[in-house]
């Protein structure tokens, strides 16, 4: 585990291949395990066990790589799974994020300093598939930013989808109405109920009561309106703790699914990427924390 610092905001993250980074669902290039405030509000949480399915193992801001090929490997045979490395295939069934597979994880190199950190993972051919990712980490004030390039290496067009699972949270206080999650781009939402304890605010979301059970909303792209340059951000306050978090995702964006548990909010906005060999593509993604 390093920290990397600006002047206001301390952030934790986990080394590839250290616990919690183990997983054989999320990139384990930049998994940032907390993030403080002014030595004062804390923002990430961990994945629940309360699912329904085994906890994959998913901590504060963990990318993963959408891309199942399993289908095209034989029992015994490894497959990619981007952002983690070559996957064992045990069962014939499609890949599981949950699961705990075999892996031969790919070479991640990081070289950090005091505000920031690059993380180069390097590519590893398999069924005709490769990609190379640089992701650069940094923090300035009460920013952090992540930006990422990743590079088709191999024989074969992929289809990708890319998202950060944002298991966030503000202080972990409990989720209720004093979460507010605002989303000017996506329609109005209404005033209901619109699954578990989830409820409509307009362009955003807030929450009837308090609920421990995973409840989540998906909206389409075709319910999303971006202008250009493409950037959807959202932000999300707890009003009794004094705190925000402000997010731009400089993206492609594919459509959003918003979970949460609990304490626990997870915006996930997917970036598509349609990369041809020897096709690359760059994106960025900026959490703003701050008081309100």
């Amino acid at each position: 585990m390093f920290e990397i610092k600006s002047d206001r905001l301390r952030v934790e993250i986990a080394h590839p291949n250290e616990v919690p980074n183990i997983t054989t669902r999320f990139d384990r290039a930049g998994f940032i395990t907390e993030i403080v405030l002014d030595g004062v509000h804390r923002f990430c949480a961990t994945e629940p066990n309360n699912l329904s399915h085994p906890s994959s193992g998913g901590r504060g801001l963990c990318s993963e790589y959408v891309f199942d090929v399993s289908a095209e490997a034989k029992i015994g045979e490894p497959f990619p799974k981007f952002g983690v490395g070559l996957l064992n295939k045990f069962e014939d069934a499609p890949y599981k994020f949950w699961e705990r597979y075999d892996a031969e994880p790919y070479n991640i190199r990081v070289e950090d300093s005091k505000d920031g950190a690059r993380f180069i993972t390097e590519p590893r051919f398999c069924m005709g598939y490769a990609i190379s990712q640089k992701k650069d980490v940094w923090v300035k004030d009460n920013r952090l930013i992540m930006q990422i390039t990743v590079k088709n290496e191999g024989e074969k067009p992929v289809s990708i989808r890319e998202y950060c699972h944002n298991f966030l949270t503000i202080n972990s206080m409990a989720l209720g109405p004093d979460y507010k999650i605002r989303m000017d781009s996506i329609k109005d939402m209404g005033k209901d109920v619109l699954n578990g304890q989830i409820k409509g605010d307009g362009h955003g979301f807030t929450f009837a009561q308090y609920s421990p059970s995973p409840a989540s909303v998906k909206v389409p792209l075709e319910e999303i309106q971006i202008g250009n340059p493409k950037i959807f951000e959202w932000s999300m306050i707890n009003e009794a703790s004094g705190a925000r978090i402000d997010v731009k995702d400089e993206i492609d964006i594919c459509g959003m699914t918003m979970w949460c548990a609990d304490h626990i909010v997870s915006v996930e906005a997917f970036h598509k990427l349609e990369l041809a060999p020897g096709q690359s593509n760059t994106w960025q993604r900026t959490w703003i924390f701050d008081n309100i």
